[in-house]
């Protein structure tokens, strides 16, 4: 898994992740997704997943931990993208009825809430 980050000029930010998203890549990565967490507390942060071929349970796990967190912070926590394996993994799951999840990235932020969700 590589993850990509990129913040807004009102410090929101996305966290673009290509490839595997589980249980190693997980560990890989903990430390960025506390990063996150600490960093865009009380902001939108974006995770987009359309390049992401296989989640785990570790994958969802790494999700709401970073969403419990910003939630608790005043911030909001988006999924962008998912597709087949992940999306389906995720719907099962019912995370998409805890953590917004939309199918096409947003071009502005602040538009996230008029787009659909794929939870509708």
């Amino acid at each position: 898994m590589n993850m990509q980050l990129t913040t807004s000029d009102q410090g929101d930010v996305t966290a673009s992740i290509n490839g595997a998203f589980d249980a190693k890549s997980c560990a890989q990565h903990k430390n960025q997704f506390e990063n996150i967490c600490h960093q865009a507390a009380s902001k939108l942060v974006i995770v987009n997943l359309t390049h992401v071929d296989f989640l785990d349970a570790s994958g969802i796990g790494a999700l709401v931990f970073m969403f419990k967190r910003i939630n608790a912070a005043g911030g909001r926590l988006i999924i962008v993208g998912a597709q087949q394996q992940p999306r389906d993994l995720l719907v099962m799951l019912r995370v998409n009825h805890i953590i917004t999840m939309l199918d096409t990235l947003p071009s502005k932020p602040n538009s996230v809430d008029t787009l659909p969700s794929i939870a509708a």
